[in-house]
């Protein structure tokens, strides 16, 4: 039988509750003191940079007992509680008996072991130790937040990171994983965009991971796709300006971020970005603004755009346009036939065109004139022009101011010149060439001469010298020249001679003096119209005027029963109406007629005798017409209901008159013969003499009308004066129909007012007008 080797069941209890109550009774016993370091891993690992604090705690029975409690560096060097500047590694009571070390921004320098010491009931040394190593965590090295990569190109995103042991890099975008290809390139160092368009703008995420540490850290990283400054098309590479004026002229560029604009003036390299009192820059629009525009700012300036992702420049050439300045024009003076030269200079910027222009014309002169003695001649310096204008053949009508008219593009300059043209003494064709007088009555003789230079002026008197005579004075030596003249004998009558002289020739006028006399009798006197109280005359004039001309007409008449003394004069001055008034009815009328002039009156002429007619009807009253309105047979009114009729009065013969008497029909014309509505007629009677019109209202437009003016006397109704007129198409606009009722009413009035006086005036007289006769 084979021994078992473990006890019986019973044997392994007794053993059991031995091996059980020996334990129980050794705790119960005591607690052996040490000291417990928190955390409790025996070793403590951190990242470089980090802080960490360790927790030195005693566990003892009596923890009051605890003495010198501490902490040693891997040095074995006491860290003490009050750290020195600038440590790092320092040591802090954390609650009662239990003492911490803190390490802030762990370097590599602080790795090794830490020992926590202290002594128990002053007998017993307790020690504890921990290990600090250190890692490095994941750090960004070059990874900025915001990168600004340049369209068109290939840009890198860096993101560069430093971790020990090294990390994975990954790359999303707008929370999407980015993948290689389309476009994009994973790196060690970045992410690489290539050919870069605004469509790669966003929010990048750049992920690192420690796998062995298990960290993982994000950065968001801003892509802002930066553009290029490129300059907006249709922008000016030149520009005119007149000197004196101002100017601006924009530059505008494009781009991401908004391109700056900076104008520089060259040559002199100088930023007109400040501004200065003549140049200003709007920064916002690129406008630079040139004030009082100088010659000095005629060249080059240049704009300059610029953002982070570049720079462009552009040139514009100011050209400062100096108005043109006629700097002379010759005054020339040149004898008749010859050629004469004005000569005129301007200058500006760019020089000016030059030509001419008779002053008081619109003619202007210049090269390629159509005129064979006319040109311009033109010749040009380096800063200035110069055009002759060239005149050939003189003559008197060139004489006179020229215009030198300078222009180009900043404008024109003009300025006067004149050309005086010399020639002998000439006399107007307007000269009075005779004179006369009488009665040993001084005469002035008149001469002038027209010449250049002015001439002398010497007088003869048939062919021999005249000016020392006693009975001859001279006033004015030329141009102007009077000779008066007493003839106290015949022989001062004759052809006295202006001669007159200048340094181109002579030149002489003839006057006849003249003895005047009276006029001869009057050839001829004819009665043209005879009323009963009035003759109107025409005259044949003298056959000898005596030298001078007829300025009135003279009658002298009287009744068959009178004598000469007893005649009446009346004259009447040249070519006015000869009408002798006043005369009596039915008496009969001797006449004589004489001619006057300056020197006396002729002789009377021939007996001539008239009888008066008898009294009479007045004669016709003559219709005033306006024979620029005559159409035809008939006039047209300006009006469509109205018309108004203007009459000369009329001879009364004899009887005064009393009334007139209007009548006015409608007529039409048939087979050219005028045709008159009896049932139309109107008439009307005016009173008194001194009425001379009478408007005609209500009347129908575009209608003949037919109307007959008579003057009355007691003997009778004159012959009628007859008009035909036709009214307007349109009727008058009320304006002039109440302007015309106004002329009715005053001539209403008129008519009133001297009817009260003729009623007044004959019962005064008792009933008897003789006061109208």
């Amino acid at each position: 039988m084979t021994r078992s080797r473990w006890p019986t069941p019973s044997l392994q209890l007794v053993l059991a509750l031995v091996l059980l109550s020996g334990f129980l009774t050794t705790d119960i016993a005591a607690k052996e003191p040490t000291l417990i370091i928190r955390p409790t891993q025996p070793k403590q690992t951190k990242p470089i940079g980090s802080s960490l604090i360790l927790n030195c705690q005693p566990d003892v029975d009596q923890p009051e007992f605890i003495t010198n409690l501490k902490w040693l560096d891997p040095m074995n060097r006491t860290i003490d509680q009050t750290p020195t500047a600038g440590a790092h590694v320092t040591t802090m009571v954390t609650s009662s008996n239990n003492l911490g070390l803190v390490i802030t921004g762990l370097t590599e320098a602080d790795v090794g072991t830490y020992t926590c010491t202290a002594m128990y009931s002053n007998s017993e040394y307790l020690v504890r130790s921990v290990v600090v190593d250190s890692f490095n965590d994941i750090t960004w090295v070059d990874a900025p937040t915001e990168q600004y990569p340049i369209a068109g190109s290939s840009y890198k995103v860096r993101c560069k990171v430093k971790a020990d042991p090294a990390p994975l890099i990954d790359w999303y975008k707008q929370d999407a994983r980015i993948q290689d290809g389309n476009g994009f390139v994973k790196d060690i160092d970045g992410l690489l965009i290539q050919n870069v368009t605004a469509e790669d703008d966003g929010i990048y995420k750049c992920r690192a991971i420690v796998l062995d540490t298990g960290s993982i850290l994000d950065r968001d990283i801003r892509v802002e796709v930066h553009i290029p400054p490129t300059f907006a098309p249709d922008q000016v590479s030149q520009l005119e300006v007149v000197e004196g004026d101002m100017a601006s002229v924009r530059c505008a560029a494009n781009g991401k971020p908004e391109p700056k604009v900076t104008w520089i003036q060259m040559p002199e390299q100088r930023d007109l970005s400040e501004g200065t009192e003549r140049y200003s820059v709007n920064k916002v629009t690129g406008v630079l603004n040139l004030n009082k525009i100088s010659r000095t700012d005629n060249g080059q300036f240049k704009c300059v755009a610029s953002n982070a992702a570049g720079l462009i420049e552009r040139m514009v050439k100011v050209i400062v346009l100096i108005k043109p300045q006629v700097l002379d024009v010759t005054n020339v003076s040149v004898p008749i036939d010859n050629v004469a030269k004005i000569t005129c200079t301007a200058n500006g910027n760019p020089l000016p065109s030059i030509m001419f222009r008779r002053v008081g014309t619109n003619v202007v002169i210049k090269s390629g004139i159509n005129d064979y003695r006319i040109s311009v001649e033109h010749d040009t310096a380096r800063d200035q022009a110069t055009a002759t204008l060239v005149i050939k053949h003189l003559n008197r009508t060139d004489d006179g101011l020229y215009t030198c008219i300078a222009s180009n593009k900043g404008g024109e300059a003009s300025k006067n010149g004149h050309l005086t043209v010399e020639f002998p003494p000439e006399f107007p064709s307007n000269m009075v060439k005779e004179m006369w007088t009488w009665n040993r009555m001084p005469v002035n003789l008149s001469c002038v001469s027209e010449s250049l230079p002015n001439a002398s002026i010497s007088w003869l008197l048939n062919n021999r010298l005249i000016e020392d005579d006693m009975n001859v004075q001279k006033f004015g030596k030329g141009p102007y020249s009077n000779l008066l003249v007493t003839p106290v004998d015949p022989r001062y009558y004759g052809v006295y001679k202006c001669l007159a002289k200048n340094i181109h020739g002579e030149n002489s006028a003839l006057i006849t003096l003249r003895e005047a006399h009276r006029p001869s009798k009057v050839s001829q006197a004819k009665f043209d119209v005879v009323t009963a109280t009035t003759i109107s005359f025409s005259f044949v004039g003298p056959t000898d005027t005596g030298g001078i001309r007829i300025k009135a007409y003279a009658v002298q008449y009287k009744e068959m029963s009178q004598t000469w003394e007893e005649a009446r004069n009346k004259s009447w001055p040249v070519d006015t109406p000869y009408i002798l008034e006043n005369l009596e009815a039915h008496r009969t009328y001797q006449f004589r007629f004489a001619a006057i002039n300056d020197v006396g009156t002729s002789e009377w002429g021939p007996l001539e005798q008239r009888t008066m007619p008898k009294r009479s009807a007045p004669e016709e009253p003559k219709i005033l017409v306006n024979k620029d309105v005559y159409t035809e047979d008939y006039i047209n009114s300006p009006y469509g209901n109205s018309y108004e009729v203007n009459w000369k009065i009329p001879a009364d013969n004899g009887e005064p008159i009393d009334h007139y008497n209007v009548n006015y029909c409608v007529i039409d014309k048939i087979n050219t013969m005028w045709t008159t509505r009896r049932d139309s007629c109107k008439n009307e009677q005016l009173r008194f003499q001194d009425r001379t019109a009478f408007l005609m209202n209500n009347l129908n437009a575009n209608t003949f009308y037919k109307v007959e003016v008579r003057a009355h006397n007691e003997i009778g109704y004159s012959v009628p004066s007859e008009l035909v007129f036709k009214t307007a198409a349109e009727q008058t606009p009320k304006v002039a129909g109440i302007n015309a009722a106004m002329n009715v009413n005053r001539l209403a009035i008129c008519d009133y007012i001297t009817a009260l006086s003729v009623l007044s005036l004959t019962a005064a007289f008792g009933g008897d007008r003789w006061w109208l006769r």
